[in-house]
């Protein structure tokens, strides 16, 4: 048991709050900040704080997810050899209305709610907080399973907050499964049954990377998620060569809290 979950059981929340005036329940909500978090901001002399967005607040379930396409070819449609650039492929950076081109598209010339549902990119617009509890990566229906392979295997997710102010790498893409898509439909003829396309994770929302404690993004917080793309397989040293555009998404689920509910 947490200390936060003792203070509940115990009921000090609720006495607090009777006596300042505030009705427990309603209104308000206290979240745990991730120990990072709390280890990040006291080691620059911070002070640890509650995360609470007050009385006045509506709360919503709800994504916020970026999407990019790969390889990036903003020049044409044609993928050619389909190899995949090494580099850094920051997501949540761009939002609503930029130019596809910044997702690696060419033929979307604004970036609509199919790609993302941030109304600006790069920070938590004013007034608003998102508390992320799931953390998925998700694949174009329409990819191609070796593809996803391949991306599954080249490509690692790293958290970045502030401009750099705190970093957590979080590893291969593979150890956030999707919980979405197409898991494994099969053509199968007389004598073989074969798997044509596949997903990151069976599509089960159950199947997804959960916090224990959740991260918050508070209003007007920079923040973005990173992509690191490898151009070489590591099992065999050979250049990654998608066969048809692969869509990758990072999609976060948690909730939307707003200080001015209309």
């Amino acid at each position: 048991m947490t200390e936060l979950e003792r203070v509940k059981k115990w009921g000090v929340v609720d006495r607090f709050l009777e006596r300042i005036g505030v009705t427990p329940g309603r209104g308000v909500s206290i979240l745990e900040n991730p120990t990072e978090e709390l280890v990040h901001g006291l080691a620059r002399g911070k002070r640890a704080k509650l995360h609470s967005m007050g009385r006045d607040v509506r709360i919503e379930e709800n994504y916020l997810y970026s999407t990019r396409r790969f390889p990036s070819n903003t020049a044409n449609n044609t993928i050619g050899a389909g190899a995949v650039a090494a580099g850094d492929y920051p997501y949540f950076s761009f939002g609503l209305g930029d130019a596809g081109t910044q997702a690696g598209y060419f033929s979307v010339g604004n970036l609509t709610l199919q790609q993302t549902n941030m109304a600006a990119g790069g920070k938590i617009p004013s007034g608003r907080a998102f508390q992320m509890y799931d953390l998925g990566i998700s694949f174009n229906a329409q990819a191609v399973g070796g593809d996803i392979a391949q991306c599954l295997d080249v490509m690692n997710l790293n958290f970045n907050k502030q401009n750099g102010a705190l970093i957590l790498n979080h590893g291969p893409i593979k150890f956030w499964p999707g919980g979405t898509g197409l898991y494994g439909y099969a053509a199968t003829t007389v004598t073989t049954t074969t798997i044509q396309s596949a997903s990151n994770g069976m599509p089960n929302l159950a199947n997804v990377r959960r916090f224990r404690n959740p991260r918050v993004l508070e209003s007007n917080e920079v923040f973005q998620y990173i992509i690191t793309a490898s151009a070489a397989t590591p099992n065999a040293n050979t250049t990654v060569a998608l066969t048809a555009f692969v869509e990758v998404c990072i999609w976060l689920f948690g909730h939307y809290f707003d200080r001015n509910p209309q």
